[in-house]
């Protein structure tokens, strides 16, 4: 088995949006790259969207910018002019593993 170096390693973090209404993936990413870009301060923070279906999604980022990925989530207020709250419901290190434990079995929570 082969380790990834330590500077390519990923976080993927899953997250639900609730919104007065549905909420487009196109918009969900250009208000990602908007807040990202506010966000940074000296590092990049380069949240990139995985999935998204049905207001739950998975979003990656480098390891080294997981909590800094978290905050920028929660500090979404509006995406698409629709108010949102976004909430983060895990941290995984694999895709699969996100799915697995935060987004499979949710469906009526």
């Amino acid at each position: 088995m082969v380790v990834k170096d330590r500077v390519g390693r990923s976080r993927y973090i899953a997250f639900e949006v609730t919104s007065e209404g549905p909420v487009g993936t196109g918009d969900l990413i250009a208000t990602l790259k908007k807040a990202a870009y506010k966000y940074e301060d000296g590092e990049m923070i380069r949240p990139w969207l995985i999935m998204f279906e049905k207001g739950k999604g998975i979003v990656r980022c480098s390891h080294t910018s997981k909590d800094e990925c978290i905050n920028l989530l929660q500090a979404i207020k509006g995406v698409g002019g629709k108010s949102v709250k976004i909430k983060t419901l895990g941290t995984s290190g694999t895709v699969r593993g996100a799915r697995r434990k935060y987004l499979e079995g949710r469906e009526g929570q």
